[in-house]
């Protein structure tokens, strides 16, 4: 199987034109971090590693995008361990003694917002007490359980947030630009266990990862005459990390924000969509334990405009990493290096993600 530390060796093998539109995008660095371990420290790192001098001697892979200037950074020790799938059975415990917080009584324990509630088979809408922006509701789901979710519920969850999102604009019509966000379980910043997503609806201008990207991707079309998205799936597909099913584009991006990242790309948010969302979701969950996980999905404006003509729904899934690791996944670098340092080989996630279509 291909791995992300024979990233140069994948690039190189591509046809001149691949090659091209791959360099168009990516730089990728290959340096070796060299140490001496003590005596008394050997028999661990062999035990640990399965040979001393990968331990003494490590291959590190550096890729950059010059479009987006997002970065990672991949240790080959990290890469070749295995994924570990083992649940948390602390997390059950943990799950079951939250019942009966506020969201598992909505009508009384939540909020409606000033156009009422939006009542799904599987959920019903919220006002959220904080505001991060005017309008900030939730979706609550009825099964307290956020890790217990079927793709009728996952369908029902979405179709109820888009109904949010008119009612939200006709309650406002400056407020045009929709952001979803759903975080999983504390790790991802989750205050309450009971399974929700949050929806804004933001006024004045998008969200600035959706106003960066719409910049790099009018940029893009007028500089290469192309478009920035579909490039950037193609150039995962060439080198073994991208598909694309029912014209959504699936892909692991050699520069996630963190592991087990999985982005999909779409037209429009439908059925087929949030069908690709579950089966990514579900993987993460079933075959590749994550318990805590942050989905972001990015809409284009609700009101039309030439400036946003064409840009997609992004929905990018992410691991926050063990629920019962204290230490935070994310750290200085991340922070204030702009760089992300990446647990787990891109390869071996999207192995898992496409058995699922």
């Amino acid at each position: 199987m291909m791995s992300i530390i024979d990233l140069l060796g994948i690039v190189s093998g591509l046809k001149e034109d691949e090659k091209e539109l791959f360099n168009r995008f990516f730089l990728v660095h290959e340096s070796t971090g060299k140490l001496v371990l003590p005596e008394e420290m050997k028999p661990w790192a062999e035990k640990s590693f399965g040979d001393i001098a990968s331990v003494e001697n490590q291959k590190i892979i550096k890729v950059f995008n010059k479009l987006t200037f997002e970065a990672a950074l991949f240790n080959e020790l990290r890469a070749k361990r295995p994924i570990e799938a083992k649940s948390d059975e602390d997390v059950v415990k943990v799950i079951n003694e939250s019942i009966n917080d506020p969201f598992c009584k909505p009508l009384t324990g939540t909020p409606k917002d000033i156009f009422g509630r939006i009542k799904g088979k599987h959920c019903i809408s919220a006002s959220n007490v904080a505001k991060y922006d005017a309008l900030h509701g939730l979706i609550v789901f009825k099964k307290h359980n956020p890790l217990d979710f079927s793709e009728k519920e996952l369908q029902d969850y979405f179709k109820t947030a888009l109904k949010w999102f008119d009612k939200a604009y006709k309650s406002n019509r400056n407020a045009a630009y929709p952001f979803l966000l759903w975080n999983c379980l504390w790790k991802s910043g989750a205050s309450i266990i009971h399974g929700h997503m949050q929806l804004v609806l933001g006024e004045g201008l998008h969200y600035a990862e959706a106003e960066y990207y719409n910049k790099i991707r009018r940029e893009y079309a007028d500089k290469y005459k192309s478009d920035y998205f579909c490039d950037l799936h193609k150039i995962h597909s060439l080198i073994g990390l991208g598909f694309e099913s029912k014209k959504i584009k699936i892909f692991t991006n050699i520069v996630p924000r963190k592991d087990k990242e999985v982005t999909l790309i779409s037209d429009k948010l439908d059925k087929k969509f949030v069908s690709a969302i579950y089966k990514v979701a579900n993987c993460l969950v079933k075959d590749l334990g994550v318990n805590s996980f942050n989905l972001g999905v990015i809409f284009p404006p609700i009101i039309k405009s030439d400036e946003w003509k064409g840009f997609p729904v992004i929905a990018r899934i992410v691991n926050r990493g063990s629920l019962s690791n204290k230490t935070s996944d994310i750290g200085g670098v991340e922070l204030y290096a702009r760089s992300n340092v990446i647990e787990t080989d891109p390869y071996k996630v999207f192995e898992n993600i496409k058995i699922y279509f």
